[in-house]
């Protein structure tokens, strides 16, 4: 194998996702602008914008977010400032880096080294991916660290892959599910490979089990809580049963027929299947463009759907269907999370997981393809060609238009009209339709951070029982007040 050619796969996939960051995607959402502050807050600080110092989660808005984005940020702001391009500059890194873990896993899970470049050039090439790594999502994150503490487990590195995986439970909340679940497949998978060794290190990610449990107590249980499939199930039950009841039919077989737990059951198959839709996968993407994700396209390239279809049709010709199993309920288990949650479906932050081993089971496909028949390459990198036109034709031209709404495109620029002029004005009234406005007023400002921790503090949204910020009436920060 040519040298040259995995550090050109690396240029390409940094390319893919740094140029044009703070352009692309379109606008810049409260999420981002948070991590952002919160980054600026702990570097001018040691404390996140509540006055917490180093935090294990981030209270935010009231939605208690996973802490390590904004750690990793602090350097880019340091360096940069606190700008667009500074917020999302780590993720267009570690999108970069997750190329390069995925390179090496490949590599030790197939003997051949051209699985590993085949499927590096997937992930560079992915949509999904590379849509997910220039934005300030922290759901990112799992695609570099969950691949690499599979790979140092692999490699034997005990101690480093648990410490991994236990830092991967604070990238995102997903990963509190995924994380643990994928360690207990590589215990199951590749036992006959392990020692004693393997002891201690389980009770180091066990200490990060205990930090995580803990952050449940700090906020973070209410937002799962609240986004939870559990979330009004009773209600919906009830409503149900009554309408049988209504209807002539026995209460007893409506109450079986209709309860919480059918509601809750339902909910989750139809959750799961969601994900392995064409809908999702081929034809429509996610169901929101928060995350700038381009609507109306599906989340795999037309070489990643090539590979996935090959695969099937030459599964048995796999000789080691081990690690075959072991990638399949990889991504089996990837959209768990996902199900769990309420939300408008299709989310492509929330199943990211299912991105790296969705990569490594395309490669093993089109090889095999390509294995069968040589000429086919040329092919395939037609598909690959034509498949990057209609990629880019759609998120460079198409997509500022359609996910403008759901990337709240035009937020931050008002905030800087607003703080720019805001030695004019006594008092500023900043309308809360802007969601969560202060954020933006914080960042665009660049508002110190002790005087805003100080105006926090009488931010009592939790007491008067609402659960964010801006679903208070009325709060202030210095002379803007939102309401």
């Amino acid at each position: 194998m040519k040298k040259w050619i995995l550090p050109l796969i690396l240029a390409l996939s940094f390319l893919l996702r740094v140029v044009a960051l703070d352009k692309y995607p379109v606008g810049f959402t409260p999420d981002e602008a948070s991590f952002g502050y919160d980054a600026y807050s702990i570097l001018k600080t040691g404390k996140d914008q509540w006055g917490n110092a180093f935090p294990l989660v981030l209270k935010s808005f009231g939605d208690y977010k996973a802490p390590i984005y904004a750690y990793l940020t602090i350097p880019s702001v340091f360096i940069f400032g606190l700008t667009k391009f500074a917020v999302r500059l780590p993720n267009a890194l570690i999108g970069t880096l997750a190329v390069y873990v995925l390179y090496l896993l490949s590599n030790k899970l197939f003997s051949d080294k051209k699985y590993g470049i085949l499927i590096a050039f997937l992930l560079t090439i992915s949509p999904w991916h590379i849509m997910m790594s220039r934005g300030a999502f922290e759901a990112n994150l799992i695609t570099l660290f969950l691949p690499l503490g599979i790979y140092l487990f692999l490699v034997e590195k005990y101690y480093l892959s648990m410490t991994v995986f236990g830092v991967n439970m604070f990238t995102y909340h997903s990963a509190k599910l995924i994380t643990p679940l994928i360690i207990i497949l590589l215990l199951v998978f590749f036992k006959n490979n392990l020692s004693k060794k393997i002891l201690k290190p389980l009770l180091v990610f066990g200490l990060f089990v205990i930090l995580t449990i803990y952050t449940f107590n700090l906020g973070a249980g209410a937002r799962v809580a609240e986004r939870s499939i559990t979330s009004g199930a009773l209600e919906d039950g009830a409503k149900a049963k009554i309408v049988l009841i209504q209807n002539g039919m026995n209460p007893t077989l409506a109450k079986l027929l209709h309860n919480k737990y059918q509601v809750v059951i339902s909910r989750f198959i139809n959750n799961y299947l969601q994900y392995f839709s064409p809908s999702f996968l081929i034809l429509d993407g996610p169901a929101e463009t928060t995350y700038g994700m381009v609507k109306g396209f599906g989340v795999l390239s037309y070489i990643e759907i090539f590979g996935l279809f090959f695969l099937i049709i030459n599964f048995k010709k796999f000789k080691d269907k081990k690690i075959i199993y072991f990638l399949i309920l990889w991504l089996l288990i990837s959209p768990l999370p996902a199900s769990l949650s309420t939300g408008v479906g299709y989310a492509a932050n929330r199943a990211i997981s299912m991105i790296p081993v969705l990569q490594i089971l395309a490669g093993l496909g089109i090889y095999k393809l390509i294995e069968s028949n040589k000429n086919v390459k040329y092919l395939l990198g037609l598909v690959v060609l034509f498949g990057f036109i209609v990629f880019f034709q759609k998120y460079l031209i198409e997509s500022p238009t359609k996910s403008a709404d759901g990337m709240l495109s035009g937020n931050l620029e008002k905030a800087v009209e607003i703080t720019n002029n805001s030695d004019k004005f006594d008092e500023i009234i900043v309308s809360k339709t802007l969601s969560e406005p202060h954020i933006y007023i914080a960042f665009a400002g660049k508002i110190d951070p002790k005087f805003y921790q100080e105006e926090t503090k009488l931010w009592k949204f939790e007491e008067i029982g609402v659960n964010w910020v801006d679903q208070m009436p009325k709060y202030k920060l210095g002379k803007f007040v939102f309401k």
